[in-house]
């Protein structure tokens, strides 16, 4: 874009208008549109060939998770009224309740929840093992191999690379509806048995897409909501682990996440986002979670004052 266009493009964002590349956010036509159509009543479609019940009947849960003193009060979200701690472990609490939600209505999968902590003090570990023990699927927590963001990405992705699973890999600061898990298990399987295709799912909405990034969309309706569709998420995504496999060149760079020097080079742009241009990507409308790091990264039009109430690890 030459500076004339910068410039023109400035002035117009005071009106609420935006200039783009011509090929970009450019929506091509759905060769199937009839069959999204009926999306709400296939859950009990027959899989196209290759969509095995192998493939799709386990799925795992990466939580990545650090607590450490010299943590907390940097990123403590002063909108909520609380410390880092406790939303850390009032997000993990919704995670839970999401995992004995989908399994206490009979969803067909197989859940597992692996805990990835970055070396948090001992208290904070003991109390994290005390939140899974509520869960009703297999957990595992393990310390990760080095610390770091970039450390803890890069760890989950490898063990991912090597499964056949469907994984959700989640930070610790994602608040959680009851059937986040349920609805985008559901939702993942609809469309893969439909196109044949994996897919991407980002739980939320970001604020911006509605002031700074606005792009056309496709909306397409689910059992319970809409969901839209995007190209751009953090790195808390629902996926399946031939995805990381076959595209690892956009997974081995978020180790340099958090890397004073290189972490231009593991940001979403440069890593993930990039698989947006190879698959499909949704997003729930309302949101099934919201990012708790920052008031500006909560989905718009969401009841998350309810949910962090209903997600009190004492109750």
């Amino acid at each position: 874009m030459n500076d004339a266009l910068r410039l023109l493009r400035k002035f117009l964002r005071g009106y609420g208008y935006d200039i783009k590349r011509y090929h970009q956010y450019n929506l091509l036509p759905i060769a199937n549109l009839s069959e999204f159509s009926s999306l709400s009543r296939l859950h009990q479609a027959e899989p196209t060939p290759g969509a095995t019940a192998a493939e799709l009947g386990r799925l795992c849960i990466c939580l990545r998770t650090c607590l450490r003193r010299d943590e907390q009060a940097r990123h403590a979200p002063a909108f909520a009224g609380a410390n880092r701690a406790e939303m850390v472990f009032r997000c993990v609490q919704s995670l839970v309740n999401s995992i004995n939600h989908a399994i206490a209505h009979h969803l067909d999968v197989t859940i597992e929840l692996r805990v990835l902590d970055d070396h948090s003090d001992e208290a904070v570990v003991a109390q994290l093992k005390e939140l899974c023990q509520k869960s009703a699927c297999a957990w595992l927590l393990k310390t990760t191999r080095a610390r770091g963001q970039g450390a803890s990405l890069l760890e989950q992705f490898e063990y991912a690379r090597g499964q056949d699973a469907l994984f959700y890999f989640c930070e610790d600061d994602y608040l959680h509806e009851p059937s986040a898990l349920l609805e985008m298990c559901r939702f993942y399987r609809q469309v893969y048995k439909m196109c044949g295709t994996h897919l991407l799912i980002h739980p939320q909405e970001h604020e911006f897409l509605y002031t700074r990034h606005i792009y056309p969309s496709y909306l397409l309706l689910g059992e319970h909501r809409h969901w839209r569709t995007i190209s751009h998420a953090t790195h808390t995504l629902f996926l399946h682990s031939a995805t990381v496999k076959k595209y690892w060149d956009c997974f081995a760079n978020t180790q340099y996440v958090g890397d004073r020097k290189r972490r231009r080079l593991g940001v979403e742009s440069r890593t993930t986002n990039l698989l947006f241009e190879q698959m499909p990507g949704f997003a729930p409308i309302p949101a099934l979670a919201a990012h708790m790091q920052a008031e500006g990264c909560l989905p718009p039009f969401f009841d998350w004052r309810n949910l962090w109430e209903r997600s009190n690890p004492g109750q």
